[in-house]
């Protein structure tokens, strides 16, 4: 049973002892130089790779695509004070579709900034695959953090970034086609148009006139009261006095 123990305990010290200088890190993450870590981008896997004396080593470069592909690599380098003093936009040659190899990229010290020397170099990062194969702009992010820096400029749109940009787009066509299709084989945007708008207010002046014509056939309006002014008893006594003035004319004297 002792014996048992001991050789687990060696196993595990060994594998400890095999792992005591690596690191999982992930892209635009600093990562202390001579620091071995493993980073997967969608087109290529850099596998156990450290930056040592002027040069990037990478125990193996696998290209994750069918097809074959330029190895490519875009890293920032930074000082103890975890500022920018230098980017490395890498092409190489190529490899073939799911090929992996062993690589070394070295002469690092071309990649600084004018002011800065490769003594300088503390951190690491790595900003992705550089797809695109870019080999210039080492300048670009001098003294700035890896924060600063976000998203490099250098690299693809992140794959969150793209699946929305193809949301967008898909919704954006499908409501494209929606319009076309309700200008040419709809009414909905006639009235778009001014003499459209023109004949709907006649044909709308119309049904009104109609409602108010039946409303006046089955409520026809009641004849208006005629007020009357004078009470009968003055009109009869304006009758008499009038009768009375006729009587005294030289007309009627004349007749007597």
């Amino acid at each position: 049973m002792k014996k048992i123990v001991k050789i687990i305990i060696l196993v595990l010290t060994l594998i400890i002892g095999s792992n005591v200088n690596a690191a999982n890190y992930q892209i635009k993450e600093l990562i202390p130089i001579d620091i071995e870590t493993s980073i997967h981008t969608k087109n290529f896997s850099y596998k156990e790779f450290k930056y040592t004396d002027n040069t990037i080593t990478f125990k193996g470069i696998k290209n994750l695509t069918k097809e074959t592909k330029p190895i490519s690599i875009s890293v920032a380098l930074f000082n103890s004070d975890k500022k920018n003093i230098g980017t490395m936009n890498y092409c190489g040659a190529n490899l073939n579709g799911e090929e992996e190899i062993s690589y070394t990229i070295s002469d690092m010290e071309k990649y600084l900034g004018e002011d800065y020397k490769i003594k300088d170099v503390k951190y690491i990062s790595v900003l992705g695959d550089n797809i695109k194969c870019r080999i210039t702009g080492k300048d670009d992010y001098l003294g700035q953090t890896i924060k600063e820096i976000g998203m490099a400029k250098n690299t693809e749109i992140d794959d969150d970034s793209k699946l929305l940009i193809k949301i967008m787009m898909f919704i954006g066509g499908i409501l494209l086609v929606l319009l076309v299709y309700k200008m040419l084989f709809t009414n909905s945007y006639n009235n778009m148009d001014g003499e459209d708008v023109r004949i709907g207010y006649e044909k709308e002046n119309a049904r009104l006139r109609r409602e108010r014509e039946e409303e006046l056939r089955r409520n026809p309006p009641q004849p208006k009261e005629i007020k009357q002014e004078k009470s009968d008893e003055v009109i009869k006594e304006e009758k008499e006095a009038e009768n009375e003035d006729k009587n005294g004319t030289d007309l009627h004297n004349l007749y007597k």
